[in-house]
């Protein structure tokens, strides 16, 4: 048989073989005795058994039972089975698991004449249990009767195909990534997605050579043992690959081979397999694609290998494009196979605006399928009435030549909108311009988020706005009680200034001085709030004396601030039963502090009313009613927001603009909930729930006078002022004071002399009041020791507790709070 047989393709040896399996069958059939039969019929027998025995394709015949009766040597080839052990075997041996029940069906169908002839792609086992694809063609060989007697199989290998085929796809992918995005970050996770499909790309990365400063930067690395942003290019695995400018996969024996070379050095872990392949564009090296693995020793082969360097060239195509701002925008070699696969929706218009094709993705969006839209105005199509005037006059420019890109809205086949970014640009040949190219990307999502952050950005700004009022408020409020504790301070010191301007003056300094703490307090409440670090204590107490004492000071501040024509009312439903309430009480006051100021600030006359009213639960509505100027209604829920302040046209309202917003969430941190009812003209009502329920105990007074005669109190504190206020609240309990200013001389005193308690500052030099405090009860660890400190942050209590603390008060110290933590202690 002539070489020329043998080569031939599988479609033409396939019809020989049938012509001639049908000849033979029909000579058989044949009872003459004719010599010139006989011999035709010895020579296409001769030829059938050549042609099944010399093709370059894998031949078989198969029994009724599936048994394999007889094949050609190329099929034991493709199986790795030796003739013995196939005669052994069924066609059903061949087939994957999951597959031999379809496959049973099929030869089934062929048997019974259902199927007359059998063609598909699919995969079988080799004898190493490999896998192989083989495009199969199977028909029946009949009796002399007609009957179904062996079914003739013909497969071609193309299991390299089918490999081929997933790297077709993946230099797809990759070839969309390089021509649809501008960022080299999301083109080199697409490459690292798209590898998947073939390779182990875990630990992928691609390293840009900067042949300046001779190392490499890796854009991005997924890789948890270790990440580099920049390394150098001598010593390293990348480096010997950009010095031999080739491909290399070494394994970890090869690796610490390289190593005691001197070639590299490695730093961080040791991988067990390293795959790199030189970019190289221009004969120069600009980078190298590698991959690696730290557990797998063989996870990479020489095909991998191949398949990297096939990559190479359109990852070389990337970073070229980067570095040379837009170079593969403008020509779609492919454009026929991008426009069937694309993920955008396009549809190729002539230039009178007929659609001539569209893809599958045009038609997911909009609903339309081809044959619903070609031939069809592209306007009149998914414009509406409002955008078609526009939508003409683009495709009018388009055809003029004119590149297009914006953001629109088109009609979907059932009548909704979608925002949509177009893109149109003219098909042009030699001849002229012949259609245009129009890209519909569907941009709701952005749009919406386009939306939000729009909005976000107005909060904002309006946000920037109100911090700035804010700050320059927060500094006219500063200033204006510090230029009086100077000023006044200034005129103090005046040796001519007689006894009565100093009364004043001192007044005006504590008023002043009270004004800038609660600013301070402000701030600090603020921070801790917003923070989180804003302790809450829960303790029963008597909420009747609390809002006695409120109205009362209240009052007094009313009269201070010359507002003589406001009256203060209290309400509580008890009357004069004391009623306790449990929650924080500190915190209670600063709420009610906040909105009777807030209510001062914004009322001339009438009245400012605090209390509370229970519900059918027994649990208290708190509030707080003024007949001030009232909030507009579009401002009730802002009115909690920070630096939101209520003002008008004719009057300037002092204030830092964050005291309902610190009221709203110590309510919230108490567990309750604020609300505001209000009239403009007629006055707010401000009105706040706690889950707490009120009660009414019967209780016991008792009053304790504090006379110390003959009682040692060790003041530890450097601060002179400080020490005058500790001094001025204890002389009237005859105590003994014994002042030190620094930690390490309170250690030695307790040494020296026995006291009755320490007032500890935390704060001095030397050593502070926390080593002092350990150092002393070490040796006398039954000493009551109180920690007085300006700190307010979080947890600071507890701090000076563990360091041995009996008790703590913050400054600035409280007369009546300092000698209650001394009663208390005392024996």
């Amino acid at each position: 048989m002539s070489n020329s047989g043998i080569h031939k393709s599988k479609d033409e040896l396939e019809a020989e073989i049938l012509k001639l399996r049908k000849e033979i069958s029909q000579l058989k059939e044949q009872q003459s005795n004719s010599k010139q039969i006989s011999r035709k019929s010895i020579t296409n027998e001769k030829l059938f058994h050549s042609i099944f025995e010399e093709a370059g394709i894998g031949i078989a015949i198969i029994d009724k039972n599936s048994k394999i009766v007889k094949f050609n040597k190329i099929f034991t080839e493709l199986f790795g089975y030796q003739d013995d052990e196939l005669l052994d075997k069924t066609y059903f041996d061949m087939i994957p698991i999951e597959k031999r029940s379809k496959a049973k069906e099929n030869i089934k169908a062929l048997l019974s004449s259902k199927t007359k002839i059998y063609k598909a792609e699919q995969t079988y086992l080799k004898k190493d249990q490999s896998v192989i694809w083989l495009k199969l063609t199977a028909t029946i060989i009949s009796d002399k009767n007609g009957n179904p007697e062996y079914i003739l199989g013909i497969g071609e290998d193309i299991t390299e195909y089918k490999r081929q085929e997933k790297i077709r796809d993946v230099v797809y992918n990759i070839s969309n990534a390089v021509n649809y995005s501008d960022n080299l970050f999301k083109v080199i996770q697409t490459i690292k997605y798209s590898l998947k499909t073939i390779i182990d790309s875990k630990h992928f990365f691609i390293a840009i050579y900067n042949e300046f400063q001779n190392n490499f930067s890796v854009p991005y690395i997924v890789n948890k043992k270790e990440t580099f942003e920049t390394f150098p290019s001598e010593k390293t695995l990348a480096g010997y690959v950009l010095k031999n400018k080739k491909s290399v996969l070494f394994n970890y024996k090869e690796i610490i081979d390289l190593q005691k070379a001197g070639e590299v050095y490695i730093a961080g872990i040791l991988s067990k397999q390293w795959l790199g392949v030189p970019l190289i564009s221009d004969e120069k090296v600009i980078g190298v694609l590698g991959v690696q693995s730290f557990d797998n020793e063989n996870a990479f082969s020489n095909d991998d290998l191949s398949v990297l360097e096939i990559l190479s060239n359109q990852i070389c195509t990337t970073i070229q494009k980067m570095r040379s701002e837009d170079a593969l925008r403008i020509e779609r070699a492919y454009f026929k196979e991008l426009f069937d696969h694309s993920p955008e929706a396009i549809a190729i218009v002539d230039n009178s605006s007929k659609i001539i094709n569209i893809n599958q993705e045009f038609t997911n969006l909009f609903g339309y399928s081809k044959n619903e839209a070609i031939n069809k105005s592209i306007e009149d199509l998914i414009s509406t009435p409002d955008f078609k005037d526009d939508a003409l006059k683009l495709t009018y420019e388009v055809a003029q030549g004119k590149i297009i890109k914006i953001d629109t809205k088109r009609k979907k086949k059932d009548g909704n909108l979608v925002d949509v970014s177009l893109w149109g640009t003219p098909v042009i040949m030699d001849e002229g311009q012949l259609a245009v190219y129009a890209i519909f990307r569907d941009i709701t999502e952005r749009v919406e988020s386009e939306k939000k952050l729009e909005s976000a950005k107005e909060k904002a700004e309006e946000s920037d706005k109100l911090k700035t009022a804010f700050l320059t408020n927060m500094s006219h409020e500063i200033r204006t009680p510090m230029n009086a504790i100077i000023g006044f301070s200034e005129l103090l010191a005046d040796p001519v200034t007689d006894q009565e301007s100093r009364k004043e003056f001192t007044e005006q300094i504590y008023l002043s001085s009270k004004m800038l703490m609660k600013l301070i307090d402000d701030i600090i409440d603020i921070s801790q709030i917003d923070s989180g670090s804003l302790n809450i204590s829960r303790e029963k107490f008597n909420l009747s004396e609390l809002l006695y004492s409120t109205h009362k000071n209240f009052n007094k501040e009313r009269l201070k601030e010359n507002k003589n024509e406001i009256e203060v009312l209290l309400h509580n439903p008890f009357g004069d039963y004391m009623v306790f309430i449990e929650t924080d009480e500190l915190r209670l006051q600063q709420i009610f502090d906040h909105l009777l100021n807030n209510a001062l600030k914004y009322t001339n006359e009438g009245f400012i009313e605090l209390g509370f009213d229970t519900d059918q639960n027994e649990q208290p509505v708190f509030y707080v009613r003024d007949t001030g100027i009232g909030i507009p209604e579009d401002k009730t829920e802002t009115i909690f927001d920070h630096f939101t302040k209520i003002e008008d046209h004719t009057k300037i309202y002092r204030g830092t603009g964050i005291g309902l917003t610190i009221t709203k969430k110590l309510v919230n941190l108490l567990g309750g909930k604020i609300s505001v009812e209000s009239n403009i003209g007629i006055g707010s009502i401000f009105y706040f729930t706690l889950p707490d329920k009120v009660s009414i105990p019967v209780l016991h007074n008792q009053n304790t006078p504090y006379n110390w005669a003959g009682i040692n109190i060790l003041v530890a504190e450097d601060e002179d002022t400080n020490f005058y206020v500790i001094k001025a609240s204890l002389s009237r309990t005859h105590a003994n004071l014994v002042r030190v200013i620094s930690g390490d001389k309170a250690v030695e005193q307790c040494k020296q002399k026995n006291f009755d308690i320490v007032l500890m500052d935390i704060k001095m030099p030397v050593m502070d009041g926390m080593e002092a405090t350990k150092q002393i009860k070490a040796f006398n660890p039954d000493i009551p020791i109180i920690a007085q400190t300006a700190y307010v942050m979080k947890n600071e209590r507890d701090t000076c507790i563990e360091a041995g603390c009996d008790d703590y008060i913050p400054k600035p110290i409280k007369s009546y709070i300092l000698l209650e933590a001394i009663q208390r202690l005392l024996p």
